[in-house]
């Protein structure tokens, strides 16, 4: 028996969980995080050409809004339909047709010549990056170590607020000299070099293909000598003798085993992006409806964005240490009170009778608390749903994390328009609680290390 052992190959993931972290994985984190620095490009570039886009065609915001919601929409059924399509034909070649998606439509965008049309391609360009966000996520989980995968995925998803940042960064430097159309080429630019680079580096996903049967055994071999030398590779824990058909990945999604996963995950992500979406697209509003200078107002951004950056790092780095339950349970809760601490201020700064920069002090804690809670969710999905069902499973979680973006949008403004901001922090924060509740339910959590 004993000989035997040394005879066999190690099967692919041991290899990943006992081999020193290779040059290729390493490059599969890279590209991934700079594919999900698309997310945030793909929100802002819109956003901060929307006043340029309004004089150009001399019409009002309300004219322009089908323009701005779809992109939402083209978001969350990206999200549903990317899944699907990449358990079915593999991460990476999901990733490269979505990635090309979205390249075209975003250069297209520069061609618009009214409303209908933008609508169009910003409906089909949020398509494609919602499609690109389950398989990247699930590539990078399934190329790095089981007790690494929070602190990977949530060293990726850094790329969002860093897309945002380079939304801001191409906008300053194109809408002078280009106009708002050559900010949509200069991003449409930019996203095909980062799809180029995936098409000429980006490996599959080795879970993946174990899936696939002794059919893609040669693939396997390929990818263990491009990251370790490795000649030989061995059956690994998730081969199966055949293909999975699309009632079996059904199953396994929906099944009883993955109840509480659903159930709890899904929770989660569609409150965490409801209180995200809302303190994004009407925090600056309700600070202003508190009588607070506009400038101040418009200035807790920044350390909002910081906060919720520093706070994804320091979340994916806790999380090998202490576990995901915990640390989710945590910041949901201490969210949820900074929000109602906001309520119960926001009165006492209408009557001045609370420094606002105590309110300002909590709207930042909740900034941290966002960060954390969304890298640990992307990160808890990687990990919770199999590999025949990963990416369809980090889609659907998506999907409703953008549907709760959808419901804040209409949300936030019903919550302010009653005359006081303490419901709109009162809803934030039961969001959080929920939040909590929803990690609570899951049963197959990060374990700390």
């Amino acid at each position: 028996m004993a000989s035997e052992s040394r005879t066999t190959p190690p099967g692919f993931d041991e290899l990943i969980e006992t081999r020193a972290f290779s040059r290729l994985q390493g490059i599969v984190v890279a590209l991934v995080s700079a594919i999900l620095i698309l997310d945030g490009l793909n929100l802002q570039l819109l956003a901060f050409s929307v006043p340029s886009i309004l004089a150009d065609w001399r019409i009002s915001k309300i004219a322009l809004a089908p323009a701005v919601g779809m992109t939402m929409v083209g978001m969350m059924a990206g999200a549903l339909l990317g899944g699907a399509l990449g358990d079915r034909i593999g991460r990476r070649p999901a990733l490269i047709v979505t990635i090309s998606l979205f390249t075209a439509m975003t250069l297209g965008c520069a061609t618009a010549g009214s409303v209908a049309q933008l609508a169009a391609l910003r409906l089909l360009s949020g398509l494609g990056f919602g499609a690109c966000f389950p398989n990247a996520t699930a590539l990078v989980a399934e190329w790095v170590p089981k007790r690494r995968v929070g602190l990977a995925v949530g060293l990726t998803s850094v790329g969002v607020p860093l897309g945002g940042m380079a939304g801001a960064l191409v906008t300053l430097a194109v809408l002078p000299h280009g106009g708002w159309r050559g900010c949509f080429v200069a991003g449409g630019i930019l996203a095909g070099g980062i799809g180029l680079l995936a098409l000429a580096f980006l490996p599959e996903s080795p879970a993946w293909l174990s899936t696939r049967g002794a059919s893609r055994h040669a693939s396997l071999e390929r990818l263990a000598a491009r990251a370790w030398s490795v000649a030989e590779v061995g059956a690994s824990s998730v081969d199966q003798a055949g293909g999975i058909a699309a009632t079996a990945i059904r199953y396994r999604l929906l099944g009883r085993n993955n109840l509480r996963v659903n159930v709890g995950l899904w929770l989660a992500f569609f409150m965490n992006m409801m209180v995200a979406n809302a303190i994004l697209a009407w925090g600056t509003t309700a600070l202003s409806q508190l009588r607070l200078d506009l400038t101040v107002a418009l200035g807790v951004a920044v350390p909002y964005n910081i906060a919720s950056m520093g706070m994804t790092l320091l979340a994916a780095l806790l999380s090998v240490r202490v576990g995901s339950r915990v640390l989710l349970i945590g910041l949901g809760v201490a969210g949820a009170a900074a929000c109602m601490e906001a309520a119960l201020l926001s009165q006492g700064v209408v009557s001045h009778t609370v420094a606002p920069g105590w309110l300002l002090i909590g709207y930042i804690v909740v900034g941290g608390a966002m960060g954390g809670i969304q890298a640990l969710l992307f990160a808890l999905a990687a990990h919770a749903y199999p590999t025949q069902c990963r990416a369809r499973g980090v889609g659907a979680s998506s999907a409703l994390g953008r549907l709760g973006g959808i419901v804040s949008g209409f949300g936030g403004g019903l919550a302010l328009s009653q005359g006081s901001t303490a419901p709109f922090f009162t809803i934030c924060g039961g969001g959080l609680l929920l939040v909590a509740v929803g990690a609570a339910v899951v049963d197959r959590h990060i374990r700390a290390s």
